[in-house]
């Protein structure tokens, strides 16, 4: 089960950025927890991602509105994986992709609406770290729930199981937002390629 720990560092977090109600397509996923591990991918062989792998997250933004998350890894190239997450939420779209590198999961490259953007590189620290369940709408599953914080976000609650269900194994995330509300996604499906 430790292995399932490290591999749920694998997951792609939100981080809101200093973005009004109204901005809300500012919401934006980064991939800071992967360098928490990026040590022990190596070694275990993690990203092993396939290009047609997929999930759906429905998201919320507090009480302001309800939204969806769609994210694939659409191509493959030089020992690298393309990620793409489709954003809608409060009627605005935004597309986050994110280059990362199969061998050490390192983010190589990310784009916003086919802008690049700056890797982050804010250090995660682990508070906590349990196995448990917990139903989201995909169904139940056996999962780590870790609680996290960063200098910049006070908490970060994450439930994975990448065994189970497909690439970094995200079944619900929460993170606080500037505005004071939380972000949340839960999986409501994901497809697996063979």
């Amino acid at each position: 089960m430790k292995k399932l720990i490290v591999i749920a560092g694998l997951v792609a977090l939100f981080g809101a950025q200093s973005a009004p109600v109204a901005r809300a397509a500012e919401i934006q996923p980064s991939a800071i927890a992967l360098a928490i591990f990026q040590n022990d991918i190596r070694a275990l062989d993690l990203i092993n991602w396939k290009v047609g792998d997929s999930a759906s997250y429905d998201m919320a933004l507090g009480a302001f509105g309800k939204g969806s998350m769609e994210k694939s890894i659409t191509s493959e190239e030089n020992g690298a994986i393309w990620m793409t997450e489709n954003i809608s939420i409060l009627g605005q779209k935004q597309l986050m992709e994110v280059l990362i590198r199969k061998s050490d999961g390192k983010i190589l490259k990310m784009k916003m609406n086919g802008q690049d953007q700056a890797i982050p590189d804010d250090k995660i620290e682990i508070i906590s770290q349990e196995v448990t369940s917990i139903t989201v709408p995909a169904g139940k599953f056996q999962c780590v729930h870790i609680v996290a914080k960063t200098k910049d976000v006070a908490k970060i609650e994450l439930w994975a199981n990448p065994q189970d269900t497909v690439m970094d194994g995200a079944l619900k995330m929460i993170q606080p937002t500037p505005l004071g509300v939380d972000v949340t996604i839960e999986l409501n499906k994901f497809h697996k390629v063979q």
